[in-house]
């Protein structure tokens, strides 16, 4: 009996502990049931709003020359898409910095959104505080629930930049140098992402920048006599990030058709009749074309000879050290090796051309390329860089193509195959060098080298840019009609 009643009183208080910890269980699951609940269906609500709201500004962002970026409540009037925008939030309840809600409207959106930095989109963000049911309790006071919608109306909108820099925090990786002076010139806007305040572009050996604006997120640093001419410079630039990151690359496409051999009057001819050179044996049609599981070159350097080559994949890159070579319009996968034009071993001429330059051959139709630059498809090897040189005879002539979603680009690098060191060369020096459309080149290096005048009517994007020379001047020459352009309408995220 004494046991008994010694082991009875040991469990005294037990119930106490179990129903402690049940209500403690009890309480969570009220907390997953109301707070939880309750906070799915406020996001709903939200994202509704975000929705109408970004749509409501997308009607006002074609030509718009503003940007905002900040809550409804400090927004200035006289903004069509940011009032729209915020209108439709306060009509459906949600009015800034009131019973715990925020709504903030960017235009064009920011990072990290996949649509920072691209005109025509908008970006509205809602967000609301309110207390907790029974999740306060469990030591949780408020829950905080929010929402985002982008919207765009990019009918057929190029990008405003002439030079697009994307690498966020290199310091003095974007670069301006040369003696006597270097002269870089561009007719649109000079953006740099690096948030470097040593040098996100640094302007040295009397190199010179001139350019109506230039966005940078940290600052130009000057030195050895060098110019900053940028006629505007705003402060509390933002992070642009890739505007074209959802731009998916060209799909492999089939070997290319057989190199053709043609007359100086550009007639096509026999290879290696009287007048016309022979088809280089690692080019189609060769004595021993390249493939993927074999890849060469394609090299041309018989001197005065013309060539017509046509789109396809190139594995093994293709090299112009002597001829002239014209490419039909269409898409030029190279698979490894790069592009390479330059004149060598006393040539008088050396030349890609996608366009004729001062001759009507007759088998060089309108339509320009992209020249798609990548590594071997089956070994994932072999990337070689573009270098296009100049030179006295040398003529570099690439318009951009007119097909297809890449629509006036004519460079487009692979983005996980740059090494961000010179893996784009435009080189002058008394070249003709005629390059026309978007480079996108957007983990790559470009580099600027030469000691003549330049015009390209080109747009750059890439990670750094470099321009070195001695007294070269380079101008980019700012024409939209000839530049990579945006589309689409409606919701996007």
């Amino acid at each position: 009996m004494s046991s008994t009643t010694e082991r009875r009183r040991g469990e005294r208080g037990q119930i106490l502990v179990i129903f402690a910890g049940g209500l403690v269980l009890i309480m969570a699951i009220a907390a997953i049931v109301f707070d939880v609940g309750q906070n799915l269906l406020d996001r709903r609500t939200e994202q509704n709003v975000s929705d109408a709201a970004a749509l409501a500004g997308a009607r006002y962002v074609v030509g718009a020359a503003y940007t905002y970026h900040g809550g409804c409540a400090a927004a200035p009037t006289g903004l069509p898409a940011i009032d729209a925008a915020c209108d439709i939030a306060a009509d459906s309840g949600y009015h800034d910095g009131v019973d715990g809600r925020t709504v903030r409207v960017d235009m064009p959106p920011i990072a990290p959104s996949a649509f920072s930095g691209l005109p025509g989109y908008i970006e509205v963000q809602i967000g609301s505080t309110r207390p907790s049911f029974f999740a306060g309790l469990l030591g949780v006071a408020n829950q905080k629930v929010g929402a985002l919608g982008v919207a765009t109306n990019a009918s057929d909108i190029a990008l405003p930049y002439s030079l697009l820099a994307l690498d966020p925090h290199g310091c003095a990786s974007n670069k301006i140098n040369g003696a006597p002076g270097t002269i870089v010139t561009t007719n649109g806007t000079v953006h740099v992402d690096s948030d470097c305040t040593n040098g996100a572009i640094l302007l040295s050996g009397n190199g010179v920048l001139n350019a109506p604006q230039c966005d940078v997120v940290g600052n130009i640093k000057t030195s050895g006599g060098a110019v900053n001419n940028c006629t505007s410079a705003p402060a509390g630039v933002l992070v642009s990030g890739d505007p074209l990151r959802n731009l998916p690359p060209p799909p492999k496409p089939a070997l290319p058709a057989t190199v053709q051999t043609l007359t100086a009057a550009g007639a096509t001819c026999i290879p290696g009749s009287a007048g016309c050179g022979t088809i280089p044996d690692d080019c189609p049609g060769g004595s021993s074309p390249a493939t993927e599981i074999s890849p060469g070159v394609c090299a041309f350097a018989q001197n005065g000879k013309k060539f017509r080559i046509f789109p396809g994949l190139y594995p093994g890159g293709i090299e112009v050290t002597r001829g002239i070579v014209y490419m039909d319009p269409g898409i030029y996968w190279i698979g490894g090796g790069g592009v390479s034009v330059k004149v060598t071993g006393g040539s008088t001429t050396g030349a890609l051309i996608s366009k004729a330059v001062g001759e009507n051959t007759g088998v060089n139709p309108t339509g320009g390329v992209l020249i798609y630059n990548s590594v071997n498809p089956i070994t994932g090897g072999g990337y070689g860089p573009i270098h296009l040189n100049g030179g006295a005879g040398a003529t570099l002539a690439l318009h951009p193509i007119q097909t297809t979603i890449y629509k006036n680009m004519v460079i487009f690098v692979d983005r996980d195959a740059a090494t961000g060191a010179g893996d784009l060369d435009l080189n002058g020096g008394g070249a003709i060098l005629e390059v026309i459309g978007t480079i996108y080149a957007p983990t790559g290096e470009v580099k600027f080298n030469g000691s003549a005048t330049d015009v390209l009517s080109a747009q750059v994007i890439c990670y750094n840019f470099s321009v070195n020379g001695s007294g070269a001047s380079f101008t980019l020459d700012y024409n939209p009609d000839n530049l990579f352009h945006l589309t689409g309408v409606g919701l996007v995220q």
